[in-house]
């Protein structure tokens, strides 16, 4: 079977369609996580790949004072989905892709 993980549905190339198959929405996981952290004295903030962009800037900006080094051109996003594209916007000249700014990756499978 195969399986699809959507989260706004503005793939380019059907990656979140699953014809036959099974289309998790990640949207759902939206507001399950949202922490900050700091590692080696650096601050990070640990998100679900549901979350929109718009709502990771807003919180980062009013509770942390902090901006994403990286983020897409069009907020209503989710951050797995742009993630799963490299994450190229208007910042990517100065600071790279979203995906050189990630720490880490919670993947996920079939298998747990």
């Amino acid at each position: 079977m195969t399986v699809a993980a959507r989260g706004n549905g503005h793939s380019i190339n059907g990656q979140a369609m699953a014809g036959g198959g099974l289309v998790i929405d990640m949207r759902s996981t939206e507001e399950n996580h949202f922490e900050f952290l700091t590692i080696i004295d650096s601050p990070y903030i640990d998100v679900s790949g549901g979350a929109l962009w718009e709502n990771v800037l807003t919180r980062c900006i009013l509770r942390f004072g902090l901006a994403p080094r990286s983020w897409t051109d069009y907020l209503s996003l989710t951050v797995g989905g742009t993630l799963s594209n490299a994450g190229v916007s208007g910042q990517t000249f100065h600071y790279g892709p979203q995906t050189s700014n990630v720490t880490e990756l919670e993947v996920i499978t079939g298998k747990g």
